[in-house]
């Protein structure tokens, strides 16, 4: 592709030239280098164009003004999701076009289409350097000094900048709750606001750059520290937020450090070459949005699975003690969602009543009994397996942090599949027989009627005939225990970080009625049981509000729930009087009920080891190599995947 069309002088580009010249190098059959080596070539054997080329860059850069883009493109910004999505919508159908002569406006109007951006960042840097080489060679040394002073004034501009907002970022409120042993006259964020001051006071004298460095370093594992406060202080988005625009922060100052020495000891060519390789790499049009809810998704992440992790412990058995007791929680559990059942049927049957109050009712009744389950240290099979994924997850990284530690994770797999395959037996065991005895009593006993054939035979229908459709359903239950798990941790974080325990046992009411080990008793039930709690009661509010979801929007949306489903399935097979010829039905409709269960367990689990992974910065890739493992172990020895060793007694021994 000819290249001469650049250089006509009939033409006035302004900031289009640079966008021509990205857009022949997109259409170009050649590659973007190819095609560069060429533009170079033509500049350096002609003259006339290289003046030319001279003039039209002079006329884009003379008087641009790059600090706004250093301190702010490609950091992250500390606001909500609903924010940052109205914000990204905005800016593509009305790009942000700032002041003519920053930086920030060029990078918009020309890195509009991501294809430019892709095109300039993979040309090398030794072609930016032989190319900045035929630019300045006639440059005058007066020319060049005067050049570099305006450049070096801005940078230093640029550090002192992104030093207030580190260090007044340090000092804000909430993070002084996480260094309240750190001296504020002698820390690392001190230090490096002094000396950075120094060079900017005195930029002509030498500086250590490795001690800045180090500084920056210091500043890093400071944060890091707060980081792991979480665990017994808990720890707000905000913190959280704060605390990764200011590790990116720290990124940048260190790279405007390092574009300051450039420009120091290797000139305007090794400033410019070094600065048209890294700062490009500040702005991605394309990744700006993946890369902010990214981060706002670890950030999630970060404050919810230590929390999950711990309570998630209760879920995963270990020994045959352990496997034992598992069955009769579980058992509980079955008893307490046999009578769920009825009553989530009986509020179904109120003639004329709204979808709103069946909505409404449907989640009372859920709600009370994911509850009433959960304090009673009972089991629900399938509830929250997003605690026990982080607790898998944070077994994965070993020590160094560098490897994936694929034995452990195996173990700790082959023991959440026997804990939820014993749940699953005593759920349903206990809720299907529950369920037909209270139907027997107030059938049989109370003369009561208690299901309309139509709506027996349907409870009967589904699961007999294996309607693919409750399969479907069973993965949105998934879904859902997915969410109060996430909102179970979130909870429980804030409620370390707000010090609830500690308000519940200082209030005042409390105080006036209570006495002091009462008290302590009022604040640490609430400690232990407000997560699970919240939890549990906007499980029960999802589950109930979610048939109105497709009755609205006319889409198949309801939830399936093994535990529901075997005991809606005792009560279709009494109230049809146990009036049926295919025996084996009732065969078909176990298999079915489980495999509800797998789907209400596989989504809710998949999500949440996502979720885990996330959070331990692990790419999820890595879950394909331990899949193999996995499965390889399993044809090795089946039986630890079903049961656990039987004359184990502690957790060391299994």
């Amino acid at each position: 592709m000819s290249l001469n069309s650049l250089f006509d002088p009939n033409k006035d580009f302004d900031k289009n030239f640079i966008v021509e010249i990205l857009d022949k190098a997109r259409k170009s059959s050649k590659d973007s280098i190819t095609l560069f080596d060429e533009f170079i070539d033509t500049i350096e054997n002609d003259e006339i164009k290289r003046r030319f080329l001279i003039k039209r860059l002079g006329k884009i850069f003379i008087n641009i003004n790059f600090i706004g883009y250093l301190v702010d493109s490609g950091i992250h910004v500390e606001e909500g999701l609903f924010s940052i999505f109205r914000k990204r919508i905005t800016d593509f159908i009305l790009p942000e076009i700032e002041d003519n002569n920053e930086l920030t406006s060029l990078v918009n109007e020309v890195f509009y289409e991501n294809k430019r951006y892709e095109a300039l960042r993979l040309i090398p840097r030794d072609r930016w350097d032989r190319f900045f080489k035929i630019i300045l060679n006639d440059f005058s040394e007066e020319q060049e000094k005067k050049k570099a002073q305006n450049i070096r004034y801005s940078l230093m501009q640029s550090m002192i900048i992104l030093t207030d907002r580190i260090v007044g970022g340090f000092s804000e409120k909430d993070m002084m709750r996480y260094s309240s042993e750190v001296n504020y006259l002698d820390n690392p964020f001190s230090k490096l606001a002094m000396q950075i001051n120094r060079i900017v006071d005195k930029p002509d004298l030498p500086f250590d750059h490795l001690e800045i460095k180090e500084s920056i370093a210091n500043c890093r594992k400071l944060l890091n520290d707060i980081l792991t406060q979480k665990d017994y202080k808990g720890i707000s988005f905000g913190v959280a937020s704060k605390i990764n625009v200011l590790q990116q922060r720290l990124g940048r100052l260190q790279l405007v450090i390092n574009s300051f020495n450039d420009l120091k000891h290797n000139g305007l060519i090794g400033f410019y070459t070094n600065a048209t390789k890294t700062w490009v790499e500040f702005y991605s049009p394309k990744n700006w949005l993946s890369n902010q809810l990214t981060s706002t998704l670890y950030l999630i992440t970060f404050l919810v699975t230590y929390h999950n992790g711990k309570t998630g412990e209760k879920y995963i058995t270990t020994t045959a003690k352990e496997y034992v007791r598992m069955f009769w929680t579980a058992c509980g559990g079955g008893l307490i969602v046999a009578f769920l059942c009825f009553f989530k049927t009986w509020l179904g049957n109120i003639p004329n009543a709204s979808m709103f109050f069946k909505g409404f009712t449907f989640s009372i009744n859920y709600a009370i009994g994911f509850t009433t389950i959960y304090l009673l240290h009972w089991t629900l099979a399938t509830k929250q397996p997003s605690m026990t994924a982080a607790r898998i997850a944070s077994s994965l990284v070993t020590k160094s942090g560098s490897e994936v530690n694929v034995k452990n994770f195996t173990t700790l797999f082959a023991q959440l599949c026997r804990s939820q395959l014993i749940a699953f037996f005593g759920n349903v065991i206990a809720g299907f027989s529950v369920a037909m005895l209270i139907f027997v009593f107030l059938d049989k006993v109370l003369g009561m009627e208690v299901i309309k054939y139509s709506k027996a035979y349907h409870y009967w229908e589904e699961v007999v005939i294996m309607d693919p459709q409750i399969f479907y359903y069973g993965g949105i239950a998934g879904i859902f225990l997915f969410i109060s798990g996430l909102v179970s941790g979130m909870t429980i974080n804030n409620q370390r970080f707000y010090n609830i325990p500690d308000r519940v046992y200082h209030h005042p009411v409390l105080k006036r009625f209570f006495g002091i080990e009462k008290r302590k008793k009022i604040a640490g039930w609430v400690e232990r049981n407000n997560g699970g709690v919240v939890g549990n009661i906007i499980f029960g509010f999802l589950m109930g509000f979610a048939f109105i979801v497709g009755e609205i929007l006319g889409i198949p949306f309801d939830i399936r729930h093994i535990t529901f489903a075997a005991g809606n399935f005792a009560i279709g097979i009494g109230g049809m009087d146990y009036h049926f010829t295919d025996k084996g039905a009732i065969v078909i409709g176990f298999i079915s009920i489980f495999g509800i269960g797998l789907c209400n367990f596989i989504v809710s689990f998949l999500l949440s080891l996502i979720l885990a992974f996330k959070s331990n910065n692990l790419p999820f890739y890595k879950i394909f190599p331990m899949t193999m493992h996995i499965i390889r172990a399993f044809f090795r020895n089946p039986l630890p995947f079903f049961i656990p060793p039987l004359w184990t007694k502690s957790k060391e021994e299994a």
